[in-house]
């Protein structure tokens, strides 16, 4: 039941230190080594996030945002105790930070991501069981992020005994089989797993505390900002293919139309491009192109552009 999770986190996850003055752009050049597995960031409006980092993955993502965690961290090996008393004791400190009780955040999210869950999926579950026994964290959702692949072959069941709502977000790496390759950098076959585990979750909790979520996890970005000099740069993020064309996200394969989005929608809204300091940036510049007043630069990370023009 021991996790693996990251000795790294990203400061801008923390709202209060933002607030504080230290602003996107220099957050976002920071790492912070600590022992605590569970860091704290913004969810939406004005609900805080609970976030653990579980490391390792099946998937080599081109865009990866946390490859750095993946690759240039240290191992911290919890126990699902360890996490529950380091779950606690993030939501202490963040209740009692003055920013937060004067801004009026609250704590309502719990967010189990970084590379693959699903992986040391045993070790989540447990960790689940022990929060939905936690009165500091009663009334939190939970969100699982996964690419899918493993549950076409895995147990899927469990969770549906638990209390606690749980959104279980399957992010498509891409709409097709052509896509999904290129975006993974594994064989398109695996496009298949994921299609086949998120049909078994979905079929297997419908009706029940655990809902199931088809999501893009990766999307165009539109009025993207840089602010170098004192300047103010607004362009628009391509995801492309390898000849540079842009992807289109609609150009959905058969099998994914007919056993995906016949059960849900696909959510487009959850994870625009963004230039995170953990993404492998040589093989990020292959995806993607940025559009700046009309002129299109290729295979160009936004925070490149400003010394480009």
């Amino acid at each position: 039941m021991i996790g693996v999770y990251s000795n790294l986190y990203y400061p801008t996850r923390w709202v209060p230190l933002r607030r504080r003055g230290l602003g996107w752009q220099r957050c976002n050049e920071i790492y912070e080594e600590h022992d605590c597995v569970a860091s704290c960031g913004l969810a939406y409006d004005k609900i805080l996030e609970l976030v653990l980092d579980i490391k390792g993955c099946n998937l080599h993502c081109k865009y990866c945002w946390c490859w750095k965690m993946r690759y240039h961290s240290r191992d911290i090996k919890k126990s699902p105790e360890d996490v529950l008393r380091n779950l606690e004791c993030r939501f202490d400190e963040v209740v009692k930070d003055r920013i937060v009780s004067k801004k009026g955040y609250r704590i309502g999210v719990i967010r189990i991501t970084g590379n693959e869950p699903s992986l040391q999926w045993d070790h989540v579950k447990e960790v689940l069981r022990l929060v939905d026994r936690s009165e500091k964290l009663k009334g939190c959702k939970v969100i699982i992020e996964t690419n899918g692949v493993a549950f076409a072959k895995m147990d899927v069941k469990g969770l549906e005994e638990l209390e606690i709502n749980i959104d279980i977000d399957v992010s498509f790496k891409g709409v097709n089989y052509d896509q999904f390759e290129w975006l993974s950098s594994v064989k398109r076959d695996y496009f298949r797993y994921q299609i086949d585990g998120f049909v078994k979750l979905f079929d297997y909790y419908e009706g029940t505390n655990v809902n199931v979520n088809p999501v893009l996890g990766i999307n165009h970005a539109e009025n993207y900002c840089v602010w170098k000099g004192g300047k103010k740069y607004v362009m628009d993020v391509e995801i492309v293919d390898r000849y540079g064309n842009k992807l289109d996200f609609y150009d959905y394969s058969k099998d994914f139309e007919e056993e995906v989005l016949s059960r849900k929608e696909l959510r487009y809204d959850e994870a625009p491009f963004r230039e995170y300091f953990g993404i492998n940036r040589d093989t990020t510049r292959l995806v993607v192109a940025v559009v700046y007043k009309g002129r299109r630069f290729l295979h160009v990370l936004p925070s490149e552009l400003p010394d480009l023009t």
